[in-house]
This record gives C-alpha cells, sequence and structure tokens, in this order.
C-alpha cells in the first residue's frame, strides 16, 4: 500500500518512501509527496501541525516506516479517520 495523507475536506495526497533522497538520514527514509515537481517532503513538524490541527491522518500498511521517516515516536498517533 502507498503512503496517503488524508486532511478532512482535501484530496487524499499519494506520497512515496525513498532513502534515495540528500534530506534522508541514516536510512530512515523521507515521504516525498507523489506528482510534485518540487519533491517537498512531509517531515515530522508539519505532519503533527496538521494532525493535530486539523485532524489529519496518514493512511499505510508499513507504519514503522512511517514513524521514522517523520521522525515521530514509537508509540506516537498517525491520525485517525473522522467518524
Amino acid at each position: 500500500m502507498p503512503y496517503r495523507l488524508h486532511i478532512p475536506g482535501e484530496r487524499p495526497r499519494a506520497l512515496r518512501w525513498s532513502v534515495h533522497d540528500p534530506r534522508s538520514s541514516y536510512g530512515n527514509g523521507v515521504l516525498v509527496y507523489r506528482n510534485n515537481t518540487d519533491s517537498d517532503i512531509l517531515d515530522g513538524a508539519t505532519f503533527r501541525a496538521l494532525r493535530d490541527t486539523l485532524g489529519a491522518w496518514l493512511e499505510t500498511d508499513r507504519p514503522d516506516r512511517a514513524r521514522k521517516a517523520l521522525a515521530l515516536m514509537e508509540d506516537e498517533s498517525l491520525g485517525q479517520p473522522a467518524p
């Protein structure tokens, strides 16, 4: 499953995990927005702000990899879909 960032009221944004980016550190990878010519990444600070203020969540079958790429704590939430 790919990585998808869901922000309520917006279309989901596809991301890809990559270690072939100079912003990746120690093999943890980064989450790069797909179909984006600027190769913007989703970082932990931005994700936390989106999660905590807008209710965003990250959909993935590799939560461990996503947490490492975002530099989140092992048990930190990737958000929950709105009911």
